[in-house]
């Protein structure tokens, strides 16, 4: 095996394991927005702004190999929200096992990626 190729799978990993744990540590504020003293804001605002940066690289590399497709949005989010509205087969089903699995639990609304009561 190539070693350049174990490289790019580790850092794969890698990437993903540290986009979902910000998002995990985003929601995790969210969920607590209220109780943010002044100090708690100075470190959570910096969190918050190197998971969208994050999300923004996990998008566009391992977004793009999940999908097969490059992205027309920004975040990974966002491009689960396409698939789910307009998509149709394979992008359809990883977009809605994704948001299923890995966020929808997490975010304070009970749905990350649609809201199944509103349709949004």
């Amino acid at each position: 095996m190539d070693p350049m190729i174990l490289v790019i799978g580790i850092a794969g990993v890698y990437l993903f394991a540290v986009t979902w744990v910000l998002y995990l540590a985003v929601m995790n504020l969210k969920r607590n927005q209220d109780k943010l003293t002044n100090v708690s804001k100075c470190v959570a605002y910096p969190v918050a702004f190197i998971g969208v940066i994050t999300d923004v690289i996990f998008n566009v590399t391992l977004g793009t190999l999940y999908f097969m497709e490059l992205p027309r949005e920004w975040l990974f989010t966002s491009r689960l929200q396409r698939h789910i509205a307009k998509s149709k087969g394979r992008r359809l089903r990883k977009a809605e096992w994704f948001c299923h699995h890995l966020l929808d639990p997490f975010d304070p609304k009970g749905y990350h990626c649609v809201d199944t009561q509103n349709k949004i």
